[in-house]
């Protein structure tokens, strides 16, 4: 029981970080609508539009990380305790 936490943290960890950096791995703050610069036809002026797309930020590294470290680390505290 406990090395099942050990090795569902370490695969909790590699989704995090793997789904961290291919949604945009953004060293900000996590994201629901992201600026896209689009140019007028007509007038040739340059705006800005809002594209609704969701970017993970640190936030969503961190907080990944730190469920994957308490899957770890209750694996180890439980791993203490099992029977031999």
């Amino acid at each position: 029981m406990p090395k099942l936490f050990l090795i569902l943290g370490g695969v909790c960890l590699v989704a995090v970080v793997a789904t961290w950096f291919s949604l945009g791995a953004d060293r900000g703050w996590s994201k629901t609508l992201v600026p896209v610069a689009k140019v007028d036809p007509v007038t040739e002026l340059e705006f800005t539009e809002y594209e609704k797309r969701f970017v993970p930020g640190l936030d969503f590294l961190v907080a990944g990380s730190a469920g994957s470290l308490f899957l770890v680390a209750l694996g180890l505290f439980l791993g203490r305790f099992a029977r031999p």
